[in-house]
C-alpha cells in the first residue's frame, strides 16, 4: 500500500507545481476536495460493508467454495458474483479486498473483478436499451468466456509462482 500512496503523492506534488504555474492550483484544490466531499460517504459505506462480509463470511464457506483449493467452481462462482456486483468503483472494490482477505483464492479474485468489468448486469438494460439485445447477447457471451479464462490463468500463476 506504500508504492502507490508515494506514487500518488509524487503525480500530486508535479499536478499542483504545474497547476501553480499556469495560476489554477486553488481551482484544482476546490475541485479535488468537492469531488472528495461527494465519495466520502460511499467510501466510508463501503469500507463497512466489507468489513462486515469479511467477518460474516464462513471460514468453511470460503475454503469450500471461493479458495484456491476451490479450483474451477471458486473462478464460476467469482465471475457469477462479479456480474451481480452493482457498484461503482469505490464501493466494489473494498468489498472484493475484503473477499480477498476472508481466504478467496487468486484466481476467483481475479473472475470476480474481471466478472464486474465485462459483466455487470447493472448496465445491461442501458447496454440493450441503446445498442439493442442483440449486441449484449453477443457482448456477454464473447465477454464470460474470458472472465473464467482470466481466472483460471491467475489460478495456474497462483500455484506456479506463489
Amino acid at each position: 500500500m506504500l508504492l502507490p500512496v508515494i506514487l500518488f503523492a509524487v503525480l500530486g506534488i508535479f499536478l499542483v507545481l504545474m497547476n501553480f504555474q499556469k495560476k489554477k492550483h486553488i481551482s484544482g484544490f476546490e475541485a479535488g476536495i468537492k469531488q472528495f466531499v461527494g465519495v466520502l460517504p460511499v467510501l466510508a459505506i463501503a469500507f463497512i460493508l466489507a468489513g462486515m462480509i469479511e467477518v460474516l463470511l464462513p471460514e468453511e464457506f470460503v475454503k469450500t467454495w471461493l479458495a484456491r483449493e476451490a479450483g474451477f467452481r471458486g473462478i464460476f462462482l467469482g465471475t457469477m458474483g462479479g456480474m451481480a456486483l452493482a457498484m461503482g468503483p469505490y464501493a466494489s472494490f473494498p468489498i472484493i479486498a475484503s473477499i480477498h482477505g476472508a481466504g478467496a483464492g487468486l484466481g476467483t479474485v481475479v473472475a470476480l473483478i474481471t466478472g464486474w468489468s465485462l459483466l455487470g448486469l447493472s448496465r445491461l438494460p442501458f447496454e440493450i436499451g441503446t445498442l439493442g439485445f442483440k449486441f449484449s447477447l453477443v457482448r456477454m457471451g464473447i465477454s464470460f468466456p474470458f472472465c473464467l479464462v482470466a481466472g483460471l490463468i491467475a489460478h495456474i500463476l497462483d500455484f506456479v509462482f506463489f
